[in-house]
């Protein structure tokens, strides 16, 4: 016991030992997660703290005084910084060196580092004032901020924790203190921009500083703003009410009815990601479900873009009913009957499908032909299929992210709207700002531009969202203010809302449990998916990353072989279904799971080091050279991609060389000399060996004969 009518001693603090120091419900958390945390990048803000001129205050005190003194400091930058959830990562004697989005992610953490700053320097002016009365000396500190990326690398049993910087983070956040006056909080180029919405600067230029080729660019930090209520996040579509899009709609059915009446049509649906492209897109195809039309959807994909006519091959197999694990057979089967079925005419066009979906023909008459003729003859087969298909009914095709298109698809797409004039043919397409194409002029084109909601209609889908009659003026502050009007920033706030528990339901509908200054509401869209993947369960948050390792797309049977997980896995995947991180694509004839969108995708991507995604890589090329070993030939652009991101180069050569002769056989002689030119780049990395030579000799030689017939010279 300790004497009565006296405080209880805390335990001492040793600043060598993390545990000793770190909340007790922090601590719990971090040794909770410690293993779905190492070994992660994640983005941070890190503070750098330490007293002005230490070294001459110390000199006119005595040791043990001098240490009372930090003891009193330590203690103030502590309690700060731990009240904004920070982590303190190492004692320099004179300051710390601390740390705010890392281990656990945070999603404004560079906006509480701030408020920690302003906080250590208001209450270390207290205690200046103490130590001037008490020693007649000035005590003040000096605080530099810096965010980036940081490799979270080990996490021990007493919490410490090793953390190694990426693209010189913590260098810069110290240099940045360097340069900072006693009792000034200073900030560097990149916090500043994160949070220049929600406090006051003074800019100070560029400043040169030592060991740095480029001068540094500094703020300083002088008081928080008048408000915090801004935020670039936002959401991506949900199955609520459509929103604010009654035109686009209108416009859309409007060009559909021309197109049915034998006006072709050329949309292009324009936005920034996130804005609604997709859903309006979902919600035209729900208006035209019970119209005697048909409808065909092809993607295009970020990696996908040295694919020869990806889109139009997931369009093919809509229209064929070709499904997964479908054999060739089967296949052939198909794509003949529907051909007899539509025209017995078309069924000379039979071999050109077959050919574009990789479905083997015994004797197909393709061999004879050379690749500019099969080319120019599979284009009008498909062509002469879409508009015979649309004189039995309105066909509307949709090709979604055009900014992501292959130069096959693209050229075909080209091909297809200079002939649609008088077909009953809707080509719709949608694309990010950037993308470039040839039929803006065209009469028959039509622009649909989405801009941000407004705030009435951002309001809207509020309500729709939580299900609620009434926004709350402190709730549509919050989300309105902070989501801009983009449909997926403001889903994925409401749910970081819901999830967090600051959004709880009453019997009057959700409310907010804390004001809207007290919450850590997600300051980029980035920040608000890492946040909500580090609060899943460890096997699920596991899940998510090496889903997204095989793409936006996976197959159940496909991420079962890589994460060896067994009937535990579903149960993970349903709940990450209840949490609307994936859905299920298709049941039939394989489960198979898409991410959301895929943002989700590439954050969850992006979080794990490069070491543990090339591993990842290496095995999802293994897998699937054994699942599909009948049938690589369908295969072979995924497999090279995977195994160029793996250590297994001499794969990732093989199939790049298969991929580029099969794109040759097809007349992409742009993809075909793509993937010759990547595997050039591996093999001059590779051991300079027999094997070697001689693949890199037949790689140059198919490159310059594909050169030749592009550039219309004799081929070698």
């Amino acid at each position: 016991g300790h004497e009565m009518g006296k405080p209880e001693k805390s335990p001492p603090i040793d600043y060598d030992h993390p545990e000793s120091y770190t909340p007790k419900f922090l601590a719990e958390k971090i040794l909770t997660t410690r293993s779905s945390l190492e070994g992660e990048r994640k983005l941070v803000t890190v503070l750098f703290a330490d007293v002005a001129d230490f070294t001459s205050l110390s000199e006119k005190l005595d040791p043990e005084e001098a240490h009372q003194i930090m003891d009193g400091c330590f203690k103030i930058l502590m309690d700060e910084i731990h009240k904004y959830e920070g982590t303190i990562n190492q004692f320099t004697g004179d300051g710390v060196m601390a740390l705010f989005g890392a281990p656990l992610a945070r999603e404004d953490h560079a906006k509480k580092a701030c408020y920690a700053a302003l906080s250590i320097q208001k209450a270390v002016v207290e205690y200046g004032e103490k130590i001037k009365q008490d020693y007649g000396m000035e005590f003040r500190m000096r605080i530099g901020l810096n965010s980036g990326p940081v490799i979270v690398g080990s996490i021990g049993d007493d919490l410490r924790m090793d953390y190694t910087a990426v693209g010189d983070t913590t260098n810069t956040a110290a240099r940045i203190e360097s340069m900072a006056g006693p009792g000034t909080v200073l900030l560097s180029r990149n916090t500043h921009k994160i949070v220049r919405d929600f406090f006051e600067f003074e800019d100070k230029g560029a400043v040169e500083v030592k060991g740095k080729e480029e001068p540094l660019e500094a703020y300083e930090l002088l008081r928080a703003g008048e408000v915090d209520d801004r935020i670039g996040a936002s959401v991506a579509r949900g199955l609520v009410e459509l929103v604010g899009r009654r035109k686009e709609l209108e416009n859309l059915s409007e060009c559909f009815a021309r197109a049915g009446a034998g006006q072709g049509q050329m949309v292009g649906v324009v936005g920034e990601a996130g804005v609604g492209k997709s859903r309006l897109i979902l919600e035209f195809k729900k208006s035209i479900e019970n119209r005697d039309s048909t409808y065909l959807e092809g993607r295009c994909v970020s990696f996908g873009q040295s694919v020869p006519y990806l889109p139009f091959i997931e369009i093919a197999k809509q229209y064929f009913d070709i499904r997964e694990g479908d054999k060739a057979f089967a296949a052939r089967k198909k794509i003949s009957a529907r051909m007899a079925e539509l025209d017995a005419a078309l069924t000379e066009t039979v071999p050109f499908l077959c050919d574009l979906l990789s479905v083997p023909l015994d004797d197909s008459p393709l061999k004879e032909l050379g690749a500019e003729e099969r080319r120019k003859l599979t284009f009008e087969a498909m062509k002469a299929i879409f508009l015979r298909e649309s004189q039995a009914r309105p066909l509307v095709i949709t090709l979604e992210n055009l900014h992501w298109i292959d130069k096959a698809s693209q050229e075909f797409l080209v091909y297809m709207v200079e002939g649609i004039v008088n077909s009953r043919i809707l080509l719709l397409g949608t694309y990010r700002p950037g993308y470039v194409h040839n039929w803006s002029g065209k009469s028959y084109y039509s622009h649909i531009a989405l801009n941000p909601l407004s705030e009435e209609e951002s309001a809207d889908l509020t309500r729709f969202l939580l299900d609620i009659e009434e926004v709350t003026a402190d709730l549509r502050s919050l989300v309105l203010g902070r989501a801009e009007g983009n449909p997926l920033y403001m889903e994925e706030i409401v749910r970081w809302l819901i999830d967090s528990g600051a959004l709880v339901r009453s019997e009057a509908g959700y409310v907010l449990r804390e004001t809207p200054a007290e919450m850590a509401v997600p300051d980029t869209i980035q920040d608000v998916i890492m946040a909500r993947i580090d609060r899943l369960e460890q096997d699920m948050k596991q899940t998510v990353q090496i889903a997204s390792v095989i793409g936006r797309d996976f197959l159940l049977k496909l991420l079962t072989r890589i994460s060896g997980m067994g009937v535990e896995l579903q149960s993970y995947l349903a709940k990450l279904q209840n949490l609307e991180f994936i859905y299920e694509k298709s049941l039939f004839p394989e489960l198979e799971y898409m991410f959301k969108h895929g943002l989700i995708q590439d954050v969850a991507y992006h979080s794990l080091l490069i070491k543990t995604r090339r591993q990842l890589h290496e095995r999802i090329g293994n897998a699937m050279e054994d699942l599909y070993k009948d049938r690589l030939d369908e295969h072979y652009e995924e497999l090279a991609h995977h195994y160029r991101q793996s250590d297994d180069q001499e794969k990732a050569v093989e199939y790049l060389l298969l991929a580029a002769k099969k794109a040759a056989n097809r007349f992409a002689n742009e993809e075909a000399m793509s993937f010759c030119e990547e595997a050039l780049k591996i093999l001059n990395k590779l051991p300079d060996n027999e094997a070697n030579r001689k693949l890199r000799s037949d790689t140059e030689f198919l490159h310059l004969n594909l050169k030749a017939i592009t550039d219309d010279i004799p081929p070698v």
